[in-house]
């Protein structure tokens, strides 16, 4: 199912990180030309959303495709659903977190899919919903971002597993580089490999500029990527000179 990676893999999410209304996409491919790297997205969109961005915006097709914030996975040109993944996930407790979410007042998100629920919420709401998941000892996954969207997964499942879970499958022995711009894609930044902050990333990925690992660029989403991948290719340009 899943194919040998090439020696470099862009993981990256996508809206505001490499698709954004202000800053166009095409000098990043146009940078790449024939050197494209294994493309990983990874973004929070249910997935005919997602197939639809990257129709509309011309983005190339990705090697894997991951939605709903780690919980889908889609592998291949034919976005082929990895049913080892969805097979394993645990939504038993949903129905209590929903029932919790509505007497909080959280707004639902329509979404058509099965693998997590998600609302519009309040800060204050939000830490409502994650005390009482708490209390009542539900297993989720609860991940908030941007002030305002509130995700609920299966526990043990964010960006971050789903993308180690698609490079063990594929046996990687890869130079990998992730990239985003929220807070749901800190588990991508925690998993060591080098790591894009863009230009607009939000609080939580700034703060983390200090770790060794995470590079955040001056320019804004997909001109952010291009910026930083190129200083990561001249590090490795210039250590493999020191090596000899």
């Amino acid at each position: 199912m899943y194919q040998p990676l090439k020696p470099y893999v862009l993981a990256t999410d996508l809206d505001n990180t490499i698709v954004s209304p202000d800053v166009p996409h095409q000098d990043l491919w146009e940078y790449f030309q024939d050197n494209l790297p294994s493309l990983i997205y990874i973004t929070g969109r249910h997935f005919s959303s997602a197939k639809q961005l990257i129709e509309t915006e011309g983005l190339p097709i990705p090697d894997v495709l991951v939605c709903d914030v780690g919980a889908s996975i889609y592998v291949g040109p034919e976005f082929e659903l990895d049913e080892k993944w969805a097979d394993q996930l645990r939504l038993a407790d949903f129905p209590d977190v929903h029932e919790l979410a509505i007497e909080l007042g959280l707004i639902s998100q329509d979404l058509p899919t099965k693998w997590r629920l998600a609302y519009f919420a309040t800060p204050a709401q939000a830490e409502k919903l994650a005390a009482a998941i708490k209390t009542n000892r539900l297993n989720v996954n609860m991940i908030y971002s941007g002030g305002r969207d509130l995700d609920i997964l299966p526990i043990e499942v964010d960006k971050g597993k789903a993308l180690q879970y698609i490079l063990d499958a594929c046996k990687h022995t890869s130079t990998v580089i992730v990239s985003g711009d929220s807070e749901n894609d800190l588990s991508l930044f925690h998993l060591g490999y080098p790591a894009i902050g863009v230009g607009n990333a939000c609080e939580s990925i700034q703060a983390m500029q200090h770790l060794s690992h995470v590079y955040l660029a001056e320019n804004h989403a997909a001109r952010g990527v291009k910026e930083v991948w190129e200083k990561i290719m001249n590090e490795k340009e210039q250590d493999s000179k020191i090596s000899l």
